[in-house]
């Protein structure tokens, strides 16, 4: 398949899949709960506990390729905005690397999203739809996908005492 024939949907998806199968296999085979732990702060950050917070994430995650399915024109910046939500958990991974100095597990698949990225952006140029607006919008979708599941979570394991 020549790069021309990618469609965007194949670039959103692209990114769920990796996320759900292989970035979640590499931060549990290589123990991202428990350098969270360590790093963070995060009392009690068991594999089991960030198991339970993968829902949220995949619900988020999930609930805007809906949305960006039910009309991929108007909600272009939605599908894109998937995209940008990997882009944010790279340059969060590369991050903490760089600060901490140590491997962050999720860095190496985090690192797969960088060239979907770059290819979705190149696609929507093509397409003639790239602008600010849809720059902004997916980059505000992306951080909202990263930020409302982990602040329900937090405030669920508040709620729950655990």
């Amino acid at each position: 398949m020549r790069i021309k024939e990618i469609k965007l949907e194949h670039l959103v998806l692209s990114v769920l899949l990796i996320y759900i199968t292989l970035h979640l296999l590499e931060e549990g085979l290589f123990g991202f709960p428990a350098w969270a732990e360590r790093r963070w702060g995060i009392p009690n950050f068991t594999t089991f506990k960030w198991l339970l917070h993968q829902p949220y994430f995949l619900l988020s995650l999930g609930v805007s390729y809906l949305i960006y399915r039910s009309n991929k024109d108007k909600f272009l910046f939605v599908g894109l905005g998937i995209i940008m939500w990997g882009l944010v958990n790279t340059l969060d991974h590369v991050g903490f690397t760089v600060i901490f100095l140590e491997y962050s597990p999720g860095l190496f698949t985090g690192l797969i999203f960088l060239p979907i990225a770059v290819l979705a952006l190149r696609k929507v140029y093509d397409m003639g739809k790239l602008s600010a607006g849809v720059i902004a919008g997916a980059v505000l979708i992306g951080l909202l996908n990263f930020a409302i599941p982990i602040t329900l979570f937090i405030s669920v394991d508040k709620m729950l005492g655990i």
